[in-house]
């Protein structure tokens, strides 16, 4: 066996276990982390007696919708739509005494560990479905919602509420992204689920996010997959390769196929480059021998 042939078996080898062990340990550790399957929601649907979120993905919202914010002016969801940027919507409203507090408050925590703002990177959107909403309550949420953010009044986060007698709106946009609430007469509070939405640039619903904390990897990877790549960087483009949503454990996993075309390519660049060098040294030593 040639020189050049035994080097280049050695790290034929050595690259396939390189790639067989990045392929391996996300792969192990997903399956240890992994919960069992009853006990978590059905896929595309989250439910708890009265309240009830069914996933509509793929669908868009319907056109036309107008809401007013805090001040009385009227705004167009339709205006916050096309511009490029993914929209991250949460309904709820605003005189919730604690949950829809807990979904700002982490949404705000999540964006800020993730590097991302409302304006350049997405746009806000926060929706109230008490038609009965008082405009101060509007404006108090969403100064602190922005302070939470380090952002100033400015920022591209309009909170909106259906207009004195206009109800319907904001029941339209709930039916559409399947968010399903309950009015108690005895509370006077509605109930409903901690959820954020990521709507595409053209509306179409992308992903839903639960809870009150957010990964700000969840975060990251579900408005740059809602933007098409449009928002984030290359990395995080190339990291959503390897990651994909699971709806069972509802957060971004790894994937094991992206890390098996990540660590191939890379082996191949490797290998390459190795056999390149060989075979340099080894045309270099048969000049030396024949001069």
């Amino acid at each position: 066996m040639s020189p050049l042939r035994g080097h280049s078996t050695a790290v034929a080898l050595l690259a396939a276990g390189l790639a067989s062990m990045i392929a391996a340990a996300p792969a192990a550790a997903y399956m240890r982390n992994r919960p069992a399957a009853n006990t978590l929601p059905g896929q595309g649907r989250f439910t708890d007696g009265d309240i009830d979120i069914v996933e509509n993905l793929g669908q868009r919202i319907p056109p036309g919708l107008v809401l007013n914010d805090g001040l009385g002016k009227s705004v167009a969801i339709d205006s916050l739509l096309n511009q490029g940027k993914p929209l991250l919507v949460t309904m709820g409203y605003y005189k919730c005494p604690q949950l829809c507090n807990l979904v700002h408050q982490g949404l705000a925590k999540g964006l800020k560990e993730a590097g991302l703002i409302p304006g350049r990177d997405f746009t806000g959107l926060s929706v109230s479905i008490d038609p009965k909403e008082e405009p101060r309550s509007a404006v108090t949420n969403q100064a602190r919602l922005l302070r939470a953010l380090g952002e100033p009044p400015s920022a591209t986060w309009p909170f909106l509420m259906p207009a004195p007698g206009q109800a319907g709106p904001e029941a339209k946009l709930a039916e559409a992204v399947g968010f399903r609430y309950h009015y108690d007469d005895k509370s006077k509070q509605f109930a409903h689920a901690a959820v954020a939405f990521i709507l595409a640039p053209d509306g179409k619903i992308s992903r839903y996010l639960y809870g009150v904390d957010f990964k700000p990897r969840d975060l990251r990877f579900a408005l740059v997959e809602a933007s098409g790549g449009r928002v984030g960087t290359t990395l995080d483009r190339i990291l959503l390769t390897c990651f994909k949503y699971d709806p069972m454990i509802q957060s971004y996993t790894p994937f094991v196929f992206g890390f098996v075309r990540i660590g191939a390519g890379m082996s191949f660049a490797a290998l390459a480059v190795l056999l390149a060098v060989l075979w340099r040294r080894e045309w270099m030593s048969r000049r030396r021998r024949l001069a």
